[in-house]
């Protein structure tokens, strides 16, 4: 097996957070940093058994060492540090969320697609365990026809740096943590036709810019609706647990929203623990990208499914302003 040498842009806690899960894919991948401080590229290099470290973007996307880069930065500089490595014909991993926009995001497609590199999204949700057994479950039929899809997320998140400007995000809570959360609305309930979205009017801070609590109404191709309750600045007082559920016309299926567990309760009835050792779902998704990068094939999880995430939150920040129900943008 071919070892993918990947060079992480940004030391920071996400890059920290993927690099300790690259440590458990020994003999698939070799890993080297880059920032705009050499002494922190080193440091991160020595923690976690790098092989390269650079003192700029511009010098690691341009290397002969390395085969693809890992995009950690915010993702306000997302679509700069794309273009700078599909020019250095380098393969892509992007994180979540990958623009500040649709418009950033169709720069960032034209600009892979010209260098014709691999390119996918870091989101982490659509290989959650959780995921699968939910989709398993649901396409076999164990709860009949989804009828309705209620979801829950709720925290009270410290926010801090970049993530309190509003130019920096482009967005609020949503978009910058809740698209993880319409991934996993879409990868159960399927094409999203409409949205609408509403916030609380209260005398409450916000911890974020634009939004931090959102509640979203789907209606999917299929007929079914869902529901999604997305905030950073709820009070929870067990641990970040949250139950959701989908209702079935045979059935229910409960879930824990973090993927602990799940329930089914419908023409088949089985208690699930969909997997613990990677129940974020970060291992998969890196040895995916990984697989696509030996074998130059295009990942599952696209710009073009990102590209539907994003026009679900647009739709819902296009609500909020117009009250009612709000299509998918045009791709």
């Amino acid at each position: 097996m071919k070892r993918v040498n990947l060079c992480i842009l940004g030391c920071g806690s996400v890059a920290r957070l993927h690099s300790r899960v690259a440590r458990t894919l020994r003999g698939q991948v070799s890993l080297l940093f880059a920032s705009r401080s050499r002494e922190r590229a080193e440091k991160y290099k020595k923690a976690f058994r790098g092989i390269g470290a650079f003192g700029s973007y511009e010098e690691a996307c341009g290397h002969d060492s390395v085969d693809a880069v890992f995009i950690c930065t915010p993702h306000a500089h997302h679509l700069e540090h794309v273009r700078l490595a599909a020019a250095g014909g380098k393969a892509l991993l992007i994180e979540k969320p990958v623009a500040r926009s649709l418009e950033e995001l169709s720069e960032i497609e034209k600009a892979t697609a010209e260098a014709d590199v691999v390119s996918m999204v870091a989101e982490n949700y659509y290989f959650k365990p959780l995921t699968r057994v939910l989709r398993y479950h649901i396409q076999r039929g164990d709860i009949g026809h989804p009828m309705f899809i209620e979801l829950k997320r709720v925290g009270r998140s410290k926010t801090s740096g970049w993530r309190t400007d509003a130019e920096m995000m482009g967005g609020g809570a949503l978009l910058e943590g809740g698209i993880h959360w319409v991934n996993l609305m879409r990868s159960i309930g399927g094409e999203v036709k409409a949205v609408v979205a509403a916030k609380p009017q209260v005398p409450i801070k916000q911890v974020a810019p634009y939004e931090d609590s959102l509640e979203l109404l789907f209606k999917f191709a299929d007929g079914s609706v869902g529901r999604l309750l997305h905030s950073w600045n709820l009070v929870n007082r067990i641990g970040g647990l949250s139950m959701s559920r989908v209702h079935g016309s045979n059935g229910n299926l409960f879930f824990e929203s973090n993927g602990l567990f799940a329930i089914v309760a419908g023409i088949r009835k089985r208690f699930r623990i969909p997997g613990l050792i990677d129940i974020m779902g970060y291992r998969s998704m890196l040895g995916h990208f990984l697989e696509c990068v030996r074998d130059n094939r295009n990942p599952s999880m696209s710009l073009a499914l990102a590209r539907r995430d994003m026009q679900v939150v647009e739709a819902a920040y296009r609500s909020l302003e117009s009250g009612r129900f709000e299509g998918m943008a045009s791709p």
